[in-house]
């Protein structure tokens, strides 16, 4: 709606967890280098973890473009072993698995990640909402890591969840973890440089959020980028509605105040 009247292709503060959506910033560099160095050098599994919003598949879905992986990416995994094994033998390019379908999966599971990798596709499972897989189904995943080609594991595995899945983990799993990275909130300098990077992809020719605005737009996010998406492009909404050519401080209090279901926000 706001688009045309502020000069953009699109929306700049859509939620997405597209890998073209990532903003380098000097946590999530981090992050990545960390987890990317765990799953090629360690060879093991990693484990991204951090509170709900602060942008974890997304880093997940950059880390996945940038290995050039064939990438299955698990987003309900409360599955049970033997779903668990058919759906990843089908996802990875297995084909359909008939019964007997533990045995079956297995093996069609097996022949399709060598597959992958003779062509040069490291297959790569990214399990998010781990702390939701069921402990049979961790005891699969912990297996899958046994499959090798030419002697290096034929599988890699990244683990996505909320603090407590460290908790979660078997303790056969957690000694195989080659890198741990933890997600925090943006920091205020992190803020400003995902609202300009955010704004840039979308086509803004100059800046669209006071500076002060940037000050109070962290705030009320908590530096959580999902919040910080949603009170941004609400923020532009209500500048847009206002006639304002930028977004201000008093704007984006407005904004929070309608994102938290304040009835007397506008």
């Amino acid at each position: 709606m706001y688009e045309s009247h502020y000069g953009l292709r699109d929306r700049p503060f859509g939620e997405t967890a597209l890998a073209s959506a990532y903003v380098a910033l000097p946590s999530r560099d981090a992050a990545l280098r960390r987890l990317r160095y765990g799953l090629e050098y360690g060879q093991g599994p990693a484990l991204l973890h951090g509170a709900p919003g602060v942008g974890k598949s997304l880093v997940a879905s950059r880390l996945a473009a940038d290995m050039a992986a064939a990438v299955v990416h698990l987003t309900c995994p409360a599955m049970s072993a033997a779903d668990l094994i058919v759906h990843l033998a089908e996802e990875f390019g297995g084909g359909p698995v008939e019964p007997p379908a533990t045995a079956a999966g297995v093996r069609r599971l097996r022949e399709a990640l060598g597959e992958l990798v003779a062509d040069g596709r490291r297959p790569l499972l990214v399990v998010d909402e781990a702390q939701s897989v069921p402990e049979d189904s961790f005891e699969v995943l912990r297996l899958l890591l046994n499959f090798q080609v030419d002697g290096a594991p034929a599988l890699a595995l990244v683990l996505v969840g909320s603090g407590e899945v460290a908790w979660r983990l078997p303790a056969a799993l957690l000694d195989r973890l080659a890198a741990r990275s933890p997600l925090p909130p943006l920091t205020l300098s992190e803020t400003a440089a995902y609202v300009a990077g955010r704004l840039d992809a979308a086509g803004a020719s100059r800046p669209l959020f006071a500076p002060e605005a940037i000050a109070a737009l962290h705030h009320a996010a908590l530096g959580v980028p999902r919040r910080l998406n949603h009170v941004a492009d609400l923020a532009l909404l209500i500048a847009f509605a206002d006639g304002a050519p930028i977004v201000d401080a008093r704007i984006v209090g407005v904004a929070a105040r309608e994102f938290q279901g304040d009835p007397l926000a506008a």
